[in-house]
């Protein structure tokens, strides 16, 4: 039986959506510290559902969001408190799972190439790299131009722990910076990540395009959204904004997700509005299968055994 590395699903926006009359540009860390048991109560359900690897609560800590919303000097605190939501929830379930760091997009999601220098991208990332550093795995992911996925592989290199590279793709196949998938894989490959994977698009888009992934890096993956559209996110408005298909229920998203592992995907979860109902439908309908296991069970090299 094939093992494949089971991802949670949307933690964000199911915290988001959890908590009560919170509303920020920094989503679901602004919910973590004023309910941080919100953040544990939904760690704690995807592990019930099935997830074996979990990501932090840190995909907006990044220090550009912090310093623009005057909370920087808070940096340290918000990722420690974001270790401690994610280990109660694993002493409440007393489940082992892998503990995922976030590298997400510095600024917002679904934007273009920065105006940056690869070197100030690469020392921001490297903080984000040693805050997390306790971590089993990392996740860069949502990445929509080539700078920031190779500034953040080279900074999470330096640790030696296996990483994960996952670009955004728009409707059109391509990433926002314009540059094809092949584009984006060859200029990260590289840095030998122990996957590439597609992530925070239509599912319909990942089913289309798991073919050429499989091709273009020995292994790969994808979690999916469920928005009808991000453009009012990608025009910097607040999360509030998006909503949910109603179609993608936890049955559909499954078939797409089996679709993936038929082309050869290792690695598959869900992100935005992919709930646990969502992770445990697929866990329990694919694992006859599938071998679900951590990500880092997969066998993956480290950064440092890649070069």
């Amino acid at each position: 039986m094939r093992s494949v590395a089971l991802l949670d699903g949307g933690l964000g926006q199911e915290i988001y959506r959890r908590a009560r009359g919170v509303s920020s540009p920094l989503w679901s860390v602004a919910v973590m510290l004023e309910q941080p048991e919100v953040v544990t109560a939904v760690h704690a359900d995807f592990i019930r559902a099935g997830a074996k690897t979990l990501t932090l609560n840190t995909y907006a800590a990044t220090p550009t969001r912090l310093r623009k919303q005057g909370l920087h000097k808070q940096i340290l605190a918000i990722h420690q408190q974001a270790f401690q939501a994610l280990e109660r929830a694993i002493d409440v379930t007393g489940v082992q799972v892998d503990i995922a760091a976030c590298l997400p997009p510095l600024t917002a999601s679904y934007q273009g190439q920065p105006a940056r220098t690869f070197e100030d991208v690469r020392d921001e990332y490297a903080t984000l790299v040693q805050l997390q550093a306790g971590a089993d795995v990392f996740l860069i992911e949502t990445m929509t131009n080539t700078l920031e996925a190779k500034a953040a592989c080279a900074a999470a290199s330096d640790l030696g722990k296996p990483y994960t590279v996952a670009f955004r793709l728009e409707a059109n196949g391509r990433l926002k910076s314009g540059e094809t998938l092949a584009e984006a894989v060859a200029a990260i490959k590289g840095y030998s990540p122990a996957a590439v994977m597609l992530n925070c698009c239509d599912p319909e888009l990942v089913t289309d395009t798991m073919p050429e992934l499989v091709t273009l890096y020995p292994i790969a993956g994808g979690y999916a959204n469920a928005f009808k559209s991000v453009e009012a996110v990608a025009s910097g408005g607040l999360v509030d904004t998006l909503e949910a298909r109603p179609d993608i229920s936890p049955e559909a998203y499954s078939a797409q997700v089996r679709q993936w592992l038929a082309d050869g995907a290792c690695v598959v979860g869900g992100c935005c509005e992919i709930t646990p109902e969502h992770v445990r439908f697929m866990a329990d309908a694919l694992a006859g299968d599938f071998n679900f296991v951590r990500l880092s069970q997969l066998g993956l090299r480290s950064a440092s055994e890649g070069h």
